[in-house]
């Protein structure tokens, strides 16, 4: 399995078959971006809420037909409307996909589209895939069943938001880092816009003070 970060929250996981999960493709109007809409594909894309800056460049990407998206019923029936391939989920709901395993889990944040369309709940996703489990922590604060999907999940790879503002910052994200175990900590969200500037490293350094491993990821880079 390889995990790219794209910015901001978009991430784009690649299993060792060949399937492409893209993730809150936010590229176009993104500085930090290091690629644009009409240089990628993607199997599925999740969306993880309906905000401008998640559901990004989804519909200029997916494919009518060969692209399914997966994301909470609300959004799912905006976006089939527009002629796309959906499968509809709702929070704590799971499925089995070809990829792998794909579970919505609660996230602390509103969901609109820029149209202004409400795109019911914001989630966050819980993915195993190549006997990983990956958990997209979506744009939230720090809340405390947070520790039951630490307690419930083996989480491999934490994928968390640091830049404040419309999230937990980094020094919430430390403490979720007690609530949720993980083995590896990827922080996102952070640096896009002037609101929401952190000192990643620094939160990897105190995370590590904890006894918790960070890897700081630059936009482009690449976890195998």
């Amino acid at each position: 399995m390889k995990l790219r970060y794209l910015g901001h929250s978009a991430f784009m996981i690649t299993t060792d078959e060949g399937l492409d999960i893209l993730i809150d493709p936010f590229l176009d109007r993104n500085p930090l971006a290091p690629i644009k809409s009409t240089q990628i594909k993607a199997d599925y894309i999740v969306l993880t809420h309906a905000h401008g800056d998640h559901l990004g460049d989804a519909l200029h990407i997916a494919k009518m037909g060969a692209t399914t998206f997966i994301c909470v019923s609300e959004l799912a029936s905006l976006i089939s409307k527009r002629g796309h391939k959906v499968h509809a989920m709702q929070i704590g709901g799971a499925f089995n996909f070809p990829f792998g395993r794909l579970k919505l889990v609660p996230a602390m944040h509103g969901s609109v589209t820029p149209e202004g369309q409400y795109g019911g709940l914001a989630a966050g996703v819980l993915l195993q895939i190549d006997g990983k489990t990956i958990y997209h922590s979506g744009v939230t604060g720090i809340f405390g069943d947070m520790q039951l999907i630490g307690q419930m999940n083996h989480i491999d790879i934490a994928l968390l938001p640091i830049g404040g503002n419309y999230t937990m910052d980094a020094t919430d994200a430390l403490w979720a880092l007690d609530l949720l175990l993980p083995d590896l900590t990827i922080p996102m969200h952070y640096n896009t816009f002037e609101v929401i500037q952190a000192d990643a490293d620094g939160f990897a350094r105190q995370a590590a003070i904890k006894g918790y491993k960070v890897r700081v990821l630059q936009p482009g880079q690449l976890l195998e």
